[in-house]
């Protein structure tokens, strides 16, 4: 078993990758803040740990695995993935999907002039992030979202530090109230899509045929779709499918006949959406998995 890594985060800039960390941020108690949008898979994440910090990692869009005391938590827009200080964690050697997450790390090592808060209010914030429930908070919705893209908008620039801890401030107290529900509120209409979805994976969905059952408008189903699953309808059922394509690779089923019995209309364009999930074409995937397996 790999042994796990002490994780510090370094400053980093891209278009599709941006990392502060504490020296420009310059908020006492916000050791990092980030953002990725992944328009293609990109490689797992090894079991890893932060020192002393606290996690939160908000997925804004698409699907992701995260994995902490061997139990895998799948995520998708708009649930939070937490860590406490030192709680090893990774994807369980799956590769981050196509989509966006916001991070930031709080950190415990120095709490004296956290988020620049006053004493008594302070402890009392301390007192909440104890008290979290996670490490999961399922479906956290626009207010919290909206929330926190202000916080870390607010965070490129140190002459808005204060407004960026306010944020931060009300970020985690919507969080916490969030993580004693912890339930992701699904309508009835949609929750037979997904089932119709589930039950139907090998087809070829579309939204119109989605949109009917639940008796909308396509534009409808999509806005409602997306908002209480946290993930496009389109999205949500490419994810499904190449969850179901793995298992018929790894059954020795071919590639071109994987595509075609999960309603994919040639072979390429399957690899490419395999890729988008995966990091890697199904030919790699089943390449990889096999020289895992014991001999």
């Amino acid at each position: 078993m790999n042994t796990p890594i002490e994780w510090n985060d370094i400053p980093y800039h891209s278009k599709e990758r941006t990392v502060r960390t504490a020296q420009t941020l310059q908020i006492p108690g916000l050791r990092m803040f980030a953002k990725h949008t992944m328009t293609s898979a990109v490689p797992p994440l090894p079991p890893h740990y932060h020192p002393n910090a606290y996690e939160f990692t908000f997925v804004t869009n698409g699907a992701i695995s995260f994995t902490t005391k061997d139990q895998t938590y799948e995520l998708s827009g708009y649930d939070v993935f937490l860590t406490r200080p030192d709680e090893i964690h990774s994807t369980n050697l799956l590769p981050l999907s196509a989509g966006e997450i916001i991070w930031f790390q709080l950190d415990m090592e120095d709490t004296e002039q956290f988020l620049f808060l006053a004493p008594e209010a302070r402890t009392h914030l301390l007192s909440a992030l104890e008290h979290l429930n996670g490490p999961l908070i399922s479906g956290c919705g626009n207010r919290a979202y909206s929330l926190l893209k202000r916080a870390y908008e607010l965070s490129s620039d140190p002459s808005t530090r204060y407004q960026c801890a306010s944020y931060l401030v009300l970020t985690l107290y919507e969080l916490s109230a969030l993580s004693q529900k912890n339930v992701r509120s699904v309508s009835p209409d949609i929750e037979e899509a997904i089932r119709f979805i589930r039950e139907h994976i090998t087809a070829e969905l579309s939204i119109e045929e989605l949109a009917s059952l639940c008796h909308l408008s396509a534009s409808q189903f999509k806005q409602k779709f997306k908002n209480q699953v946290g993930i496009a309808p389109r999205h949500y059922i490419n994810y499904k499918k190449i969850q179901t394509a793995k298992k018929l690779l790894l059954d020795g089923v071919p590639v071109t006949e994987t595509a075609m019995s999960l309603g994919f209309n040639s072979s390429s364009y399957f690899t490419v959406v395999f890729k988008r999930y995966n990091a890697c074409s199904p030919s790699e995937y089943v390449r990889e998995n096999l020289q895992k397996l014991p001999e």
